[in-house]
């Protein structure tokens, strides 16, 4: 494992500044040391080359093919809580978006409230405005909530009143009943 990390990182030898030094002293340790068996001598005098000369190894890229695991979304959604073993809702979504009653989830512009003085009227109008989530979106949020917030809410004044029916869609179109 260790010759495979040292001659991979070996052969990624580039000039770069001097605060890679500390990737040169494993390296010459490796050699100095009886159990380190280089795969071939090629590997030996390309190893003892490098260190003989002023090439300073550039960063090995192990890290940074970590670094797209690290900034990968996070729902943590519950399925099975401890207590009860029920499903559970995650509070952000609750918090941030606000689902209507034929099915699509609204949320506000980030940062609407930051900086007004620099942003044009017509963007500030912009800001007030709602947006629609699309149906991937939807979907995923339906997901991350539990039965009992998709289901219609009715509240007093409600100011969402007029956007919970969307008759003029044939799929989200309100039934009449004839008598």
């Amino acid at each position: 494992m260790l010759r495979a990390l040292i001659s991979s990182a070996i052969h990624t030898v580039a000039h770069v500044n001097s605060a890679t030094r500390y990737l040169v002293e494993p390296a010459q340790r490796a050699l100095s040391n009886r159990a380190f068996q280089p795969t071939t001598t090629y590997h030996t005098t390309f190893l003892q080359n490098v260190l003989k000369t002023n090439v300073q190894p550039m960063k090995i890229s192990i890290i940074p093919a970590f670094t797209s695991f690290q900034q990968q979304p996070v729902r943590s959604l519950t399925k099975f809580s401890l207590n009860k073993g029920k499903r559970k809702s995650v509070k952000a979504v609750l918090k941030r978006f606000k689902r209507l009653d034929w099915g699509i989830w609204i949320r506000t512009h980030s940062g609407r409230h930051k900086k007004i003085f620099k942003k044009s009227p017509a963007l500030r109008r912009r800001l007030r405005q709602h947006i629609f989530t699309n149906s991937t979106q939807s979907y995923l949020l339906d997901k991350m909530v539990t039965s009992f917030w998709r289901r219609p809410k009715y509240y007093i004044d409600d100011p969402y009143a007029p956007f919970h029916k969307r008759d003029e869609f044939f799929a989200t179109k309100s039934k009449t009943f004839k008598v």
